[in-house]
């Protein structure tokens, strides 16, 4: 392991056959069970960070700064002036309200980005063994 910055870098195995990275400590392939490797790859985990996840984080944060400002907004409402605690309610709910539609919408993103991946992964794997069949 090598650290640039503040990024760790870590040497991993290249899968000859399929071209999957995976860690040095793995004896086969993941995804393919190849023990065939093409030596050491440097990889940058940040590159390889898929955007599902990127996503629900986002998603998770939304929804945690939404919570968090409404419970703000709540604890303000002890004005003797019942307008003021009103319209401070009324932005809490509205802050939780938007929160929570932007993180359900954040996770849906997410969600249809892993289907989408395994979907391009199959038709992948689908029209190579068909090239294989044609030769």
């Amino acid at each position: 392991m090598k650290v640039q910055g503040n990024v760790i870098i870590r040497r991993m195995l290249q899968c000859e056959k399929c071209g999957e990275i995976f860690s040095k400590d793995f004896n086969r392939c993941p995804k393919c069970r190849s023990t065939r490797f093409s030596g050491y790859t440097v990889v940058n985990p940040v590159a390889r960070l898929p955007i599902e996840s990127i996503l629900r984080v986002m998603a998770h944060l939304m929804w945690m700064f939404g919570t968090a400002a409404c419970l703000f907004l709540l604890w303000q409402t002890d004005s003797p002036d019942t307008d003021r605690n009103l319209l401070l309610m009324l932005a809490g709910f509205a802050a939780l309200g938007a929160s929570v539609i932007v993180s359900v919408a954040l996770f849906g993103m997410s969600e249809m980005m892993y289907r989408i991946v395994r979907i391009q992964l199959r038709l992948r794997a689908f029209f190579e063994d068909q090239q294989k069949q044609d030769k």
